[in-house]
């Protein structure tokens, strides 16, 4: 996949887990195949390919295996703050980001986070950005030796 099918795929991601989060459903297959049996004739659909279905519930997929020790490593780096009072798109997009980062081989860290970044500028509030890259920059410092001998 290209880097614009990835970021798609990235995207899709957030959405599926954005839809996990509200309805309390952390079941990856049960939210994945919900989100692509709903469909609404009347909106413009984006069509997605096999591929970039297949990253997004990938990414939805360790993102949900993962959620307590990556709850875990965002509430440790939360100075003064507590998960529940993160936007919730603040905490999807770190959610898979640091997934990806941590968990997914091949990707290299940099990528996953300058993915979550951008990811938040399109999707969550003006300053989420400049939040989550520091979330995510402090974890990738705790457990770069780690990371780097995976990507």
């Amino acid at each position: 996949m290209n880097k614009k099918e990835k970021r798609l795929a990235r995207c899709l991601a957030v959405q599926l887990l954005y839809s996990s989060e509200v309805s309390h459903d952390y079941s990856s297959k049960k939210i994945v195949s919900s989100f692509f049996r709903k469909k609404d004739t009347d909106l413009d659909e984006i069509i997605y390919s096999k591929d970039e279905i297949d990253y997004a519930t990938k990414l939805v997929d360790y993102a949900l295996k993962y959620i307590e020790d990556v709850d875990k490593l965002i509430q440790e780096k939360l100075v003064n703050w507590e998960m529940k009072r993160l936007a919730v798109m603040d905490k999807i997009i770190l959610r898979m980001s640091i997934s990806e980062m941590l968990y997914m081989d091949g990707i290299p860290p940099k990528v996953s986070m300058a993915e979550g970044i951008e990811i938040a500028k399109q999707f969550s509030t003006a300053d989420s950005s400049r939040f989550i890259n520091g979330v995510l920059d402090a974890i990738y410092n705790d457990h770069k030796d780690n990371i780097d001998k995976k990507s």
